[in-house]
């Protein structure tokens, strides 16, 4: 029977890929947009309905769910460009809109009798660093402000539970990647100076990272939503891969051809609040969904440059 799927940050680069797959499954789907309009309208289907709303607003929300009556809910929008530069959340209250809007949205949702499951996005740094790739079960020591306030919505959900008819399961994701993702992050930005023939600079070579093509998550998310497991379930989206930042562009020039003078190393010893490794242990996941990240680096970097090589051309 065909779902009635809602997804929040919906012009989002992985919620773009969640809502095509549910339309290829037939489903419903309801993308919730900010007011103003997608930041990204080529990532929308046709086939998605779109609301623009705005998650603080509880009247808002609460509309958009009469409306859309869904059956499973994901919780993706979040602000992900924030880092060590965000301003002192004592002195910026903006620093905590996504707390806020997962308020919101659990309030609204409560109201909402057809859903069964909600899946939260989370991050695996929110484990801050680790001297080994932490499990589910590890104590969160988060390291900016973005990510302290996805800790704290794991805690709240974990409060509200109890008296919500549906479960709220916890995804803690690596580092995603994929076509159609914005050049704020490594990989596209890698490739899309190398297609110009223009030089990339890395300045934190040795930092370890855990990457995950777009599909393996996606599939991860619905296995989720549909597997039945406890309100309070969080799970790592990982590969267990981990590579340094070095070895993923030497892997990249390999993949594309691309000369090693594309990129210059320049090491840099200025203190950063960001992490050294952003990685997480795979096994829960795979226990509970029977989940294991299926695409190679290489394979998903390919994917992904031809994407991009399209864009381009």
């Amino acid at each position: 029977m065909p779902e009635r799927v809602l997804i929040t940050g919906g012009a989002g680069f992985i919620a773009s890929h969640l809502a095509a797959s549910h339309l290829a499954s037939g489903d419903e789907v309801h993308l919730l947009v900010r007011p103003g309009g997608p930041a990204h309208p080529e990532r929308i289907r046709p086939e998605a309905e779109v609301h623009e709303v705005d998650l603080a607003d509880l009247h808002q929300v609460q509309r958009c769910l009469a409306h859309a009556n869904p059956t499973l809910v994901y919780h993706l929008a979040s602000a992900t460009g924030r880092d060590a530069a965000t301003p002192d959340p004592v002195e910026s209250p903006a620093t905590t809109r996504d707390l806020d809007q997962l308020m919101v949205l659990l309030a609204a949702a409560a109201e909402s009798p057809a859903i069964r499951a909600m899946v939260r996005s989370g991050s695996l740094a929110e484990y801050g660093n680790q001297p080994t790739p932490p499990r589910e079960t590890r104590r969160e020591e988060p390291r900016t402000v973005y990510t302290a306030a996805m800790v704290a919505g794991t805690h709240y959900c974990a409060i509200v539970q109890p008296r919500l008819h549906f479960g709220i399961l916890t995804a803690r994701l690596a580092l995603t990647y994929g076509p159609n993702q914005s050049e704020q992050f490594l990989l596209p930005a890698l490739l899309r100076h190398c297609f110009s023939g223009t030089t990339f600079t890395v300045h934190r070579p040795d930092d370890r990272r855990d990457m995950v093509f777009v599909d393996d998550i996606v599939a991860a998310l619905r296995a989720m939503a549909c597997s039945g497991l406890p309100g309070g379930t969080i799970l790592n989206l990982a590969s267990g891969r981990v590579r340094t930042v070095r070895e993923i562009v030497k892997i990249v020039l390999e993949v594309i051809g691309a000369p090693a003078d594309r990129v210059r190393f320049e090491p840099t010893n200025t203190p950063t609040a960001g992490l050294d490794a952003v990685y997480g242990s795979p096994d829960r996941a795979a226990l509970l969904l029977g989940w294991r990240a299926r695409t190679p680096l290489a394979e998903g970097i390919a994917r992904t440059a031809r994407s991009l090589e399209e864009v381009v051309a």
